[in-house]
């Protein structure tokens, strides 16, 4: 009989190109999309951007079926496009609305409830398309690239975020965010998730469809930490573990990519907490190291440092993304409950976050 699996499959990502020729030249509006459901099979049949948006799903059908036939629970399936400043105007917002009224379309058609739409790249896309993307569908996220120091960009993205803050219940920032430069492309977690830009491609500017693998892994975290017992042994017997845990689901994702022709990008190993009540916690995770009397104490950025060098250097695993520690304080038990007592401040989390290779989130 086999052991249980200590970790979930949170989000299966495909990866795709639009350009601003892939969508129809005559575009219906919102609400004569709402009049004019019965065209739905015209759209999904009337553009490029209807046929690579098919493609994406058909890929993330085929392997959402064969995770969990092989026994992975998958979560979520997503995509994630170039910038969309590649293929929307802020010059021209009555153009880019249609588009991505076309594009929520199409996605519904699709079934496909997770979309992210790569960066703005400039202080106009950040101020003109950001909060329109968030508010026009629910299905769709984006972010603003923001370089270190460039204080009108973080300024530009702080008023995005309180513009959107007031949007879908208060819930709107959970698809956007600020998102540092240095964020490469093939990230499968949302929002910051994006493809290669079609400026760095060859040929017509398109990319192979291709997919990446995102984990929710705060119990095999727990085991293998545990097993560790110490700092010291995070290279040699967390590093170990985490690896053989990790293997086979990507030689099952390597197989599926090499039979349908698919890019398989790689795996995103950041540790990345559950739910779950007994052992989910990343936070509580670290707990467990001889080291560490509390989660935030003395030790803490030791074993992140230690933790995050590991996790970007499993041994035969292809990575991809941030490979580092992830501190939601708002999905995390033992985070949550640390921020609650006040035994854990920002600056603490900001601290951290200096060695982690992701860093805070839902705060």
């Amino acid at each position: 009989m086999k052991p249980p699996l200590l970790f979930r499959v949170r989000t299966v990502t495909a990866f795709l190109s639009l350009q601003p020729q892939d969508f129809p030249v005559s575009l219906p509006s919102q609400s004569q999309q709402q009049q004019q459901r019965q065209d739905d099979n015209n759209l999904q049949s009337s553009s490029k951007a209807a046929e690579k948006i098919s493609q994406a799903s058909a890929l993330l059908e085929t392997l959402q079926t064969e995770l969990t036939q092989a026994g992975y629970e998958v979560q979520t399936v997503r995509i994630a496009t170039n910038p969309f400043g590649e293929w929307l105007s802020h010059d021209d917002m009555e153009t880019a609305k249609a588009r991505l009224c076309c594009l929520n379309q199409l996605l519904d058609i699709n079934g496909i409830a997770f979309c992210a739409v790569g960066p703005a790249q400039s202080i106009a896309e950040i101020e003109s398309l950001c909060a329109v993307i968030v508010e026009t569908s629910p299905y769709v996220s984006c972010s603003a690239t923001v370089a270190a120091g460039d204080v009108v960009a973080a300024r530009a993205a702080a008023h995005c975020m309180r513009h959107i803050a007031g949007m879908a219940n208060g819930l709107g920032n959970f698809r956007f965010c600020a998102a540092a430069a240095t964020c490469p492309p093939g990230i499968p977690f949302f929002p910051v998730a994006k493809a290669a830009s079609c400026n760095d491609t060859d040929g017509d500017g398109s990319i192979q469809l291709g997919f990446a693998i995102g984990l929710e892994n705060g119990p095999l975290a727990h085991h293998w930490l545990s097993q560790a017992g110490s700092i010291a042994n995070i290279p040699t017997v967390f590093k170990e573990g985490m690896a053989s845990a990790l293997s086979p689901l990507q030689d099952l994702c390597l197989q599926v990519a090499d039979i349908n022709e698919y890019s398989y990008l790689g795996m995103d190993t950041s540790l990345n907490p559950s739910l779950d009540a007994d052992n989910g916690s990343v936070a509580a995770a670290i707990e467990c190291l001889s080291e560490l009397d509390q989660f935030g104490g003395p030790g803490t950025i030791a074993a992140a440092a230690a933790i995050t060098t590991a996790l970007q250097s499993l041994p035969d695993i292809q990575l991809v993304g941030y490979c580092g520690l992830m501190l939601p304080v708002c999905e995390d038990h033992r985070l949550a409950a640390l921020a609650t007592s006040n035994d854990i401040q920002i600056a603490d989390l900001l601290s951290i976050s200096s060695v982690c290779g992701v860093g805070i989130d839902t705060v």
